[in-house]
């Protein structure tokens, strides 16, 4: 599949989704209010192009090697998604081949990335600081869904803030 014709397919599929046909912000991405939270959506690629569904999860935040090393932490810790700081935020993202972009796969992949948002979000903001833009884009309308394998469900969360150190379970989906 052409990049601009998976741009037509998803942005026509959010389109069927929220109601709305989103227009490309000034990074090119496609803005999701779904659910009542933001997500964005962007195509990626010249050949067999891949969608990437993320959320801000924090922005206005530097990087420093603690944070660096609480993203790798937090990267061991969920499924078919990652989280990772670029420019001054910190992303939370999720990937489907254009090819595969199906209205369960995509609603999926957004949920997946708002379970690992919520998750995780609040302990950087505590330790870092920073804007919750994901938090702050959340409607009364907010749904966050269980998923039945999803980002989380493999594993335990300690009840305190810390975050859980390398898992050592093998992870279900290999």
């Amino acid at each position: 599949m052409r990049p601009d014709v998976a741009f037509v397919y998803v942005r026509d599929l959010i389109e069927r989704m929220t109601g709305a046909r989103p227009e490309p912000d000034h990074d090119g991405d496609l803005p999701v209010h779904l659910h009542g939270a933001q997500f964005f959506v962007r195509i990626v690629g010249p050949v067999n192009p891949w969608v990437q569904v993320f959320s801000v999860a924090v922005a206005e935040l530097k990087p420093t090697p603690e944070l660096m090393t609480m993203l790798n932490e937090i990267n061991s810790h969920i499924h078919f998604a990652r989280a990772f700081h670029v420019g001054s935020q910190v992303i939370i993202e999720s990937e489907i081949w254009a090819d595969d972009v199906t209205p369960a796969n995509f609603l999926y992949a957004c949920q997946n990335v708002a379970a690992a948002t919520d998750a995780f979000a609040p302990r950087i903001l505590e330790q870092f600081g920073g804007r919750p833009l994901f938090e702050e884009s959340k409607t009364d309308a907010y749904v966050q869904a269980e998923l039945p394998l999803g980002p989380l469900g493999s594993r335990q969360l300690p009840d305190d803030d810390s975050i859980p150190g390398p898992r050592t379970e093998a992870s279900p989906y290999l």
